[in-house]
């Protein structure tokens, strides 16, 4: 059997592919490698050697946005496709945003991928805001088959932010992001609130996201960029909420 030089992921993904001679096309990504990556095209019209850019499409826009645009060369023209390799460093960057997607999402096709974000709030009514790729968020994490959501949950905030939770309250929002083209990578995202006596996080070593905090300011939300605005209603309407509950002076 012949040994591959680079481990594959067989997650498909869409893509954008640039270059004069077809414009921008919209493809489908079924192998990718640290090295490379195949798109399927109808009849090529790219020879082999032609620098192209290539640009993974957004399946869900808080866990990979924004994603990069690589130069890759064509290595080899088949009928149905180009095999693309790798040219400079900003490639293995989208391979490892490539492999984290593939670790989270476990579901087989035209399942949708549930993707649980926690509305964190602490005693003193603080949430909990994780930034990652320069946007704001809710900590969140992909579920598995079988796994009891909870669970998931409680493992994820210990793990990723050193916090425990105590008790889940209320699934607050839900919401199906995904593309046609690709039924396989449809996603649900579901916010579910919960509690935690923690006042300080620590985010844990090679965590993807950048910076994490509390806070009970409407303002900060207000001030934020955050990767979604339905997220900043969410969070400027549970800070509210809690106010009523435990005026400040």
């Amino acid at each position: 059997m012949e040994q591959r030089r680079y481990p594959r992921v067989q997650l498909p993904l869409l893509v954008e592919l640039k270059h004069p001679a077809v414009g921008a096309l919209r493809c489908i990504a079924r192998d990718v490698s640290e090295g490379g990556i195949y798109v399927y095209v109808d009849n090529p019209r790219i020879k082999p050697g032609a620098k192209v850019k290539v640009t993974v499409q957004n399946t869900l826009g808080v866990e990979t946005q924004p994603t990069p645009t690589v130069e890759m060369e064509v290595k080899r023209a088949e009928e149905d496709g180009l095999a693309l390799e790798f040219v400079n460093v900003v490639g293995r960057h989208l391979w490892q945003s490539v492999e984290q997607l593939r670790t989270e999402l476990a579901i087989g096709r035209d399942y949708f991928q549930v993707h649980l974000n926690v509305l964190a709030i602490n005693d003193r009514g603080a949430i909990l805001l994780a930034q990652q790729h320069g946007k704001w968020t809710f900590p969140a994490t992909f579920l598995r088959v079988g796994e009891d959501w909870r669970d998931s949950a409680k493992r994820f905030l210990k793990v990723e932010f050193g916090v425990e939770l105590r008790e889940f309250g209320q699934i607050i929002a839900m919401n199906s992001v995904g593309h046609a083209e690709l039924p396989e990578a449809a996603v649900l995202d579901v916010f579910v609130e919960a509690r935690t006596a923690a006042e300080g996080c620590r985010l844990a070593e090679g965590s993807r996201y950048r910076h994490a905090r509390w806070t009970d300011r409407r303002r900060d939300v207000e001030e934020a960029t955050f990767a979604s605005e339905q997220i900043r209603e969410l969070a400027e309407e549970a800070l509210k909420r809690l106010m009523k509950e435990d005026p400040r002076p």
